[in-house]
């Protein structure tokens, strides 16, 4: 059932009511995200923003049909879950003394690239869903 649910949600994405918002999502996300590159990340606040909001608008381009609040706190809860689990990894990590298991890379990756745009997502997608519910 659960399969059936995301094969329809996937082909959803490119019916003709979805597939431009789709396409101008994606290429929008994908140019922030090469432009970011282009100008760089490492202590260079444009460059990160322009990071941040691609990774937001390819979130968006995959879950732009979801039309239900429900969906959306459900993708906080997970985010938030996913850091919480992260830190409690860190900590039990450092707490046996075994630091050399915890790559930053990782980390930063899955809370600012994964998690934090997961967040901002649920959060625009719970307000405009609740704006469309009036």
């Amino acid at each position: 059932m659960k399969i059936n649910n995301l094969k329809n949600h996937l082909v959803s994405l490119f019916d003709s009511s979805h597939i431009k918002m789709t396409i101008i999502l994606v290429i929008s996300g994908l140019l922030l995200i090469t432009g970011s590159q282009i100008t760089g990340t490492t202590d260079n606040l444009p460059g990160l923003i322009m990071l941040f909001t691609g990774v937001i608008l390819l979130f968006f381009s995959v879950l732009h049909p979801w039309r239900e609040i429900r969906n959306y706190a459900i993708l906080a809860g997970v985010c938030i879950g996913i850091i919480i689990l992260v830190f409690l990894a860190i900590y039990i990590l450092a707490a046996l003394h075994m630091d050399k298991y915890i790559s930053e890379g990782v980390v930063m990756i899955t809370i600012l690239l994964i998690c934090l745009p997961g967040i901002v997502v649920s959060i625009i997608g719970i307000l405009v869903c609740a704006g469309m519910k009036k």
